[in-house]
């Protein structure tokens, strides 16, 4: 009974260490893809295709805009357009 728990333990580590051997896969050749865009990840409002940093003021047909962070509790979070003054 001692002999078959040895020898039980012995194939569960062994099937254990063969569940964790490296494997590597190929995908081939394939070029990679890489996209540069230079305002990704900063916080600014756009407006024109124009990039406006934080408390700039534009006015758009009569109506002055500020760029203001879009939820007030956030200190890193998006920017958006806030109406001057409302």
């Amino acid at each position: 009974m001692k002999g078959m728990m040895i020898l039980l333990g012995a194939l569960c580590i062994s099937a254990s260490a063969q569940a964790f051997e490296s494997k590597t896969i190929s995908t081939g050749t394939k070029t990679k893809v890489q996209i540069d865009v230079p305002n990704v990840g900063k916080r600014v409002c756009f407006y024109d295709d124009k990039a406006y940093s934080l408390g700039a003021v534009i006015s758009v047909e009569k109506i002055l805009l500020e760029c203001l962070p879009e939820k007030s509790f956030e200190q890193n979070g998006a920017l958006s357009w806030h109406k001057v003054g409302v």
